[in-house]
């Protein structure tokens, strides 16, 4: 129901002009860069996204965005197409974004930019799910197959992932996993009612990053080495590590220098800045909503969620930020209506 009222209000302010006239205030105004994030590419329409999308806006590679939106002004570049610029990514560098978005992408002709993990490529399945499940754990504390794991350490969070991914990814049937998943839940003390939205992926190889890589359609930047969560990183050396190490390994592997990062769960933390500094990159994203400008602080860059199984419509007013904006216009009415109702008579 909520979902069918979102499609039923973006198409009004779609085919009441809002949508359009809010683009074309855009275009006058300064300079500006919408940035969207998905994470897989097999579910929902990305096609009917894309195509709405490449009409309205001028799609580049995230660097060549950033590159034109922060030095336009210092070249004196004039274009004749004056649509807002736009860049498209991926985080996790799930499998699916070479089976689905990448041939979306080449036939389309539209630049895509995937954050990877390199240390879990062809190594591990269902990483980022399992930290997200452990994440989630009301213990402190977990013994599995024989061995205790500490979840106040994040090395032992690391090492509990990879047991369970183990276990979970050579499951010999949908009801051996489902079983091992119940009991997952039970040993972690995680709540039955909480569902995860996704669910167990596997990755990129190195083999089908470099393919990608070759057709000019798909970039790539850093999105740490084991997708730890950097806003309940106490170590900075640690997090150094983390946001450092990933950029060594994906330049090794890619032959040429990453500048771009993006914080694991759009968290920085105390130290996720100052490490993202310290390693080099020009730019770093986070999943705080809204668009980016000169002014923007090139390491806390804005980007919106696009959920592949969004409509269109709803993707068209929420690139403009009129969702956004009506939603503020929500909170401000109701907070003027709790401090009038506060007032003495």
């Amino acid at each position: 129901m909520r979902n069918r009222v979102r499609i039923y209000v973006s198409a009004c302010f779609y085919y009441s002009g809002l949508v359009n006239l809010i683009r074309w205030w855009t275009q006058r105004s300064e300079p500006r860069l919408i940035i969207l994030y998905y994470h897989q590419a097999s579910r929902g329409d990305l096609r009917s996204h894309w195509l709405y999308l490449r009409r309205h806006y001028r799609i580049l590679h995230l660097e060549t965005a950033l590159e034109e939106l922060y030095m336009s002004h210092k070249k004196e570049v004039q274009r004749k197409d004056r649509r807002a610029l736009l860049a498209l990514t991926f985080d996790d560098g799930y499998y699916d974004n070479y089976t689905h978005a990448f041939p979306l992408a080449c036939e389309l002709q539209i630049p895509i930019t995937i954050f990877l993990i390199p240390g879990y490529m062809e190594s591990g399945n269902s990483f980022w799910w399992i930290s997200r499940l452990i994440r989630l754990a009301r213990v402190d504390q977990v013994t599995l197959e024989g061995r205790t794991y500490h979840l106040d350490h994040q090395e032992e969070r690391k090492a509990l992932a990879q047991v369970i991914d183990a276990r979970f990814s050579y499951g010999t049937s949908s009801t051996e996993r489902e079983e091992f998943l119940a009991s997952l839940y039970k040993i972690l003390a995680v709540p039955s009612s909480v569902v995860l939205k996704e669910e167990p992926a596997p990755l990129l190889t190195w083999a089908q990053v470099r393919e990608m890589q070759e057709s000019g359609w798909v970039s790539y930047g850093a999105h740490t080495v084991h997708h730890p969560d950097l806003g309940t990183l106490v170590d900075p050396t640690e997090a150094q590590r983390e946001v450092g190490e990933c950029r060594t390994a994906l330049e090794q592997q890619l032959g040429y220098p990453v500048h771009i990062f993006a914080y694991p769960f759009g968290r920085i933390g105390d130290n996720g800045l100052c490490a993202v500094k310290q390693a080099g990159y020009d730019w770093a994203v986070t999943i705080i909503p809204g668009v980016n400008t000169r002014r923007s602080d090139p390491y806390l860059l804005r980007r919106r969620n696009m959920d592949n199984n969004k409509h269109w419509l709803v993707v068209a007013a929420e690139t403009t930020g009129v969702w956004g904006f009506f939603s503020r216009l929500r909170s401000d009415a109701r907070l003027l209506i709790r401090k009038c109702l506060c007032l003495p008579s």
